[in-house]
């Protein structure tokens, strides 16, 4: 996800001499200054997040939930009390990053998704109550650059993590299947792909210029007695919402337990 990010902002314009990124791998970190950017690796310099952390203006914490303590640990002390501190982890809490740095107000969660790549992301962002309002405007507009931005309480980044967050493995799981169900009729894997692709796309572009709701348009692509209606006569008595419903619950509550970890 913060490769994601970076990628989305440099390819929005942003100055790679302003961009500066730890990893944890050397690989991975030469990969990023064959980008132009200064990178380096925990694996080659232990102190790498210290050294890069410690002029930054504004600090992402790309890393995974179990490694957010440790990260803060190191830069505890590092940084300006001023920088601004945006974690993407999952589950962990504007308290959890508090705790870690209790000397800096400017403490920020967001949960970003994949399509950021392609400057087509959904974030949400959450502030601590000590945040000053440059630190989150610096926030939304880091995160504009990469799609869309959205200031919401804490309590709605759960929810919405596993709506957009979690959102792209919807939509490629539904066409994954989608598409299994096209061979098995008979279809080649590549005509699969255009056939479900392609209307996949084409579906959605009509939804965007149309200006009308999903409903709508699914109530004029459906004929009384027609095929359409079959199949969503199917999916209601597949109870597909309830699903839907459930595997976001599902969600949620591992959030819920990464937090509590």
């Amino acid at each position: 996800m913060g490769s994601a990010v970076l990628e989305g902002l440099l390819a929005s314009g942003h100055s790679k001499v302003l961009v500066s990124a730890t990893t944890k791998s050397e690989a991975s970190a030469k990969k990023f200054r064959d980008m132009g950017i200064s990178a380096m690796a925990t694996e080659t310099v232990e102190e790498a997040n210290q050294l890069m952390a410690g002029d930054a203006d504004l600090i992402i914490l790309g890393v995974k939930p179990h490694l957010i303590s440790q990260v803060l640990e190191e830069i505890q002390g590092e940084i300006g009390k001023n920088a601004v501190i945006i974690s993407m982890a999952g589950g962990i809490t504007l308290e959890t990053m508090a705790k870690g740095l209790p000397e800096n107000p400017n403490l920020i969660r967001s949960m970003p998704n994949t399509p950021a790549l392609v400057g087509m992301g959904v974030t949400a962002v959450a502030a601590a109550s000590t945040a000053s309002q440059a630190a989150i405007d610096a926030a939304m507009e880091l995160f504009a650059k990469v799609g869309e931005a959205i200031l919401v309480e804490e309590k709605m980044i759960n929810p919405l993590s596993s709506i957009s967050g979690s959102g792209p493995g919807w939509v490629f799981y539904i066409i994954e299947q989608w598409e299994k169900i096209a061979i098995e009729q008979g279809f080649s894997q590549s005509d699969a792909k255009i056939l479900v692709r392609n209307t996949f796309w084409g579906s959605l572009e009509l939804l965007k210029t149309s200006g009308e709701e999903p409903a709508e348009l699914r109530r004029k692509v459906t004929s009384p007695g027609g095929t359409t209606e079959r199949i969503i006569q199917t999916f209601d008595s597949a109870d597909l919402k309830g699903i839907f419903s459930a595997g976001l619950a599902a969600a949620v509550h591992r959030a819920e337990e990464i937090a509590k970890g």
